[in-house]
């Protein structure tokens, strides 16, 4: 795998990686808050919603369950990476940089059913849609993923 030595804009490793810890314990403090909301009373996503394309209240509340635990851990996860970072143990980067790559894996396994499910002949925009966004995400986690493991090898090649 390449390895960086620098994070963008001329910051370090160590400032890159305690931002993205940063960045992504917030975002993941916000899922968790949002499904597990919604996992309480998933009708009001179906009300926000047009009903032909929500699956059953079952399976909602299922992959919103999933998706809070899944932001619970990403957000003690993040933790870790920041004081890992902060204090140059790289075995405290090691579960971030375990549950990233599957994250970027599901999100890609499922923005992949999403688009052949959904899309019909005419959702054109739909599926242009997906594929953009789907790829910009996964490019800058990537990126992120990268960082950090740059930062991790920097941190052995130290014998931290």
């Amino acid at each position: 795998m390449t390895e960086l030595k620098t994070f963008i804009c001329g910051l370090s490793l160590k400032q890159g990686t305690v931002i993205i810890g940063v960045v992504q314990s917030i975002a993941a403090f916000m899922f968790l808050a949002l499904s597990a909301a919604y996992a309480g009373n998933p009708h009001e996503l179906i009300d926000m919603s047009d009903p032909s394309i929500v699956p059953s209240f079952t399976i909602l509340k299922s992959v919103l369950i999933f998706m809070a635990v899944g932001s619970a851990l990403q957000c003690i996860f993040s933790i870790l990476l920041i004081f890992g970072a902060e204090t140059n143990r790289p075995l405290l980067l090691v579960p971030w940089l375990l549950i990233n790559p599957l994250t970027i894996a599901t999100y890609v396994v499922c923005t992949i059913l999403s688009v052949f499910h959904y899309a019909g002949g005419s959702y054109v925009t739909f599926v242009l849609g997906h594929v953009v966004i789907g790829t910009s995400f996964c490019l800058t986690l990537a990126y992120e993923v990268l960082v950090v493991y740059s930062f991790y090898k920097f941190l052995k090649s130290l014998n931290f």
